[in-house]
């Protein structure tokens, strides 16, 4: 029995194959071609958008964008792959009319329209949103962190410094006793002093960049600097601390599709969670939001400023609880009932605390020591002369917030179905575990921003199909 065989290269045909029929109707490069026809490039703010009329024409930015979108739908961000692809790869070439651009044409183009890669995305969640795919009623919002481009080895702080700086005090103090060492003792085993004293030179210039570095970072208050890419952080991450950035993500519940993302330098979540509502709620156009998200962004500031802007948190409070060094648990916050009119808290034992002072996060409320001395529970309670409790200035939210997760215990299973899966596509479909191949905040938003477009692409074409999503825009 024989193979299936192929045809013979050679073989010629009397009606070629064109190369719009190798295509399928429904294919994902159809889809980028047809959305893309419909973006106005110039409100976009894309560089090169309007032709000159003298000079080197220049490609168009349509044929670009069409290019990243269909490169990172098959995690392909390499400019010099994508060089490659658009030479070797059919479906590349009915995209872009079999154009090649060169490798630094394409890096340029992702450089320098970083803020126009943004608003595409956005453009694409608004068509979405037009077509039905969003719905508005819960956005579950989580963050997570994205590799930056600098190596771990170029994160300085002060105390890595001032350790480098006694290592090069050593080197130095090494050298100079060698150098001591050949004058004291005539008949000691020569040495090459010229080559002593170039390394010694070498290593005094890197001890005054040392000190310049040191002092620069204590004149601009700073507890961290990455080389070459200032604007990433060390962050710690699911397994290790990296040089990263926080991605943020708000994903609608209906389709999972990622409703608004920002790239930020916060090593934390706490301070996310009213900006991030905020966007979604202009970006969707709605009166009122209701989102939900993780303890990592309790924050009684946050959890006020979400009410004030009509907008329903679900957050699990994370409170720190009244543990002692020895690890006993005294009573807690909750044990002690608090006086709205008179502004007191009453203890387990019914004595009262008092309002003594304030502090950045509240006011502070302690106990007459007279009262703790003689107290039959003061075991239970503290180690100290009085009992102090803290009430946040927020407390009141807090307390909100805490009502609203007990009678709606459903949301973090919402959450954790809606939000975790398009960081997994993200993270392991699109950057395959590896880091930002752009520097500082500005490459890292165009990179997101291309990454999040192309995860809404894909998920808008397995829920609709390529067919229905081109009538669509069509």
């Amino acid at each position: 029995m024989r193979y299936i065989q192929g045809e013979n290269r050679s073989q010629t045909a009397l009606f070629p194959v064109s190369m719009d029929e190798l295509i399928p109707d429904d294919h994902l490069v159809r889809v980028i071609d047809a959305y893309v026809a419909l973006l106005d490039f110039e409100q976009l703010g894309f560089d090169k958008a309007k032709p000159k009329a003298t000079g080197r024409p220049s490609y168009d930015p349509a044929d670009l964008v069409k290019l990243y979108l269909y490169g990172y739908f098959q995690r392909i961000r390499s400019s010099r792959r994508l060089e490659a692809e658009c030479q070797r790869h059919v479906e590349v070439m009915w995209l872009l009319g079999r154009l090649a651009p060169d490798f630094k044409t394409i890096a340029d183009f992702r450089r320098d329209n970083s803020a126009a890669f943004v608003a595409t995305c956005r453009a694409f969640v608004r068509f979405c949103r037009q077509a039905g795919l969003i719905a508005g009623e819960l956005v579950a919002i989580d963050g997570s962190k994205f590799q930056a481009a600098a190596s771990g080895s170029k994160h300085l702080t002060l105390k890595t410094l001032q350790a480098r700086e006694a290592k090069l005090d050593k080197r130095i103090a090494r050298y100079l006793a060698q150098l001591d060492e050949a004058d004291r003792e005539e008949d000691a085993e020569p040495i090459d002093r010229s080559a002593v004293q170039v390394a010694l030179a070498k290593l005094q210039v890197e001890k005054a960049n040392n000190q310049t570095c040191q002092v620069l970072m204590q004149a601009q208050d700073l507890t961290q600097h990455v080389v070459g890419e200032p604007d990433a952080q060390k962050m710690r991450g699911p397994y290790v601390a990296l040089v990263a950035y926080n991605v943020q993500s708000a994903v609608d519940a209906k389709h999972c599709l990622i409703v608004h993302h920002e790239v930020t330098k916060d090593c934390s979540d706490n301070r996310q969670l009213e900006p991030m509502a905020k966007a979604v709620k202009d970006e969707l156009e709605q009166s009122t939001l209701c989102v939900v998200a993780d303890a990592g962004y309790s924050n009684g500031t946050q959890f006020q400023a979400c009410e004030d802007a009509a907008i329903t948190a679900f957050v699990p409070p994370n409170r720190s609880t009244n543990a002692a060094s020895d690890g006993e648990q005294y009573f807690d916050r909750k044990d002690f009932g608090y006086n709205k009119d008179t502004d007191q808290y009453q203890c387990p034992a019914g004595k009262l605390l008092n309002p003594k002072y304030l502090n950045n996060s509240g006011r502070v409320y302690k106990a007459s020591i007279r009262d703790c001395k003689g107290c039959l529970l003061k075991s239970r309670c503290t180690k100290g002369e009085h009992r102090s409790l803290m009430r946040h200035a927020h407390e009141e939210a807090f307390e909100r917030m805490e009502q609203r997760m007990k009678a709606h215990p459903e949301m973090m299973c919402y959450r954790r179905s809606t939000v975790e899966h398009p960081f997994a596509n993200l993270k392991h479909w699109i950057f395959g575990n590896s880091r930002f191949l752009l520097r500082q905040l500005k490459g890292a938003r165009a990179e997101m921003a291309l990454a999040t477009h192309a995860y809404n692409l894909k998920r808008a074409i397995q829920v609709l199909g390529g067919r229905k999503l081109m009538a669509l825009m069509g």
